[in-house]
């Protein structure tokens, strides 16, 4: 500070010197033509020139002085702004090679999701495809299905019919069994009787031409197995039923094992009478 000092009154003692100089000394120049001498115009010029410069001189170091710790200041700033500058511009560079490997690495990533997105892409169309291709292989399955299922549905609608005639044929055979053994021991019975007694006590009893024999189980009630016994008592004809008197009933019957009142139920007789008839005519 005290330099600064030196300085402003340095300037301030130049300026006032220059000033008595140029009144003391520059001031004389005559201007007019007569007494015009171009010399002492030049050099009157020259010493005011010189006495500017070297007031301006002054004035810049008292200026210089007087903003040193500024300037430096100023000097320092710059010179970190430049370092910074130089930091930013390496970081801008390493930003920009950071941005361009990026953007590399971007452009191979977005490459690689495209092509994925392709490969999925064709991969759904796939799927899309299969599913078509099952929902279809369903629906012959769904067919096929029903229509195995009707198909069992029949089998076993004829699998029932099937149990019901097989049981059915059973009750028959058990029934033909039971016939044929009630038919064998009445066999037995008419065997053993007939033995023990070789003339019947039934008068209407005598053999019949086998072509005049007539099918007895058109008479409502007479059946194949009545029929066998009726035969076996030596009943074959119409005429023959039609001749049953009440007695003669009761006595067939007995014979045949069956209920009399069945034989007047059902109207052995009378249907015989009217068989017979018809036959005749």
């Amino acid at each position: 500070m005290k330099k600064q000092y030196w300085f402003v009154g340095l300037f301030g003692l130049w300026c006032l010197l220059s000033t008595l100089w140029y009144f003391l000394s520059v001031k004389g120049v005559s201007t007019s033509p007569p007494s015009f001498n171009p010399h002492d115009a030049l050099v009157a010029i020259l010493e005011i020139l010189v006495m500017m410069l070297g007031a301006c001189l002054l004035g810049y170091g008292i200026a210089w002085w007087l903003r040193e710790e500024k300037i430096e200041r100023q000097e320092e700033r710059i010179d970190k702004l430049h370092a910074e500058k130089t930091m930013l511009t390496e970081s801008h560079d390493d930003l920009k090679n950071q941005l361009e490997l990026w953007r590399d690495k971007h452009k191979r990533d977005l490459e690689s999701a495209q092509y994925r997105v392709n490969e999925l892409l064709m991969e759904k169309s796939n799927l899309h495809h299969d599913l078509e291709e099952t929902q279809r292989l369903l629906s012959v399955a769904k067919e096929e299905n029903s229509e195995r299922q009707l198909h069992f549905q029949q089998l076993d609608s004829e699998a029932s019919t099937a149990r019901y005639r097989i049981r059915q044929l059973e009750f028959q055979v058990q029934e033909n069994e039971e016939q044929i053994k009630n038919l064998t021991i009445e066999m037995q019975s008419e065997h053993l009787r007939k033995e023990k007694s070789p003339g019947s006590d039934l008068p209407f009893i005598r053999s019949v031409d086998p072509d005049k024999r007539d099918d007895l189980t058109k008479i409502r009630g007479i059946g194949p197995f009545i029929e066998k016994r009726l035969n076996i008592i030596g009943i074959y004809t119409y005429e023959q039923l039609a001749e049953l008197t009440p007695e003669l009933v009761e006595r067939v019957g007995a014979a045949i094992e069956f209920f009399p009142h069945r034989i007047v139920r059902d109207g052995w007789v009378s249907q015989a009478i009217k068989l017979h008839e018809a036959k005749n005519h």
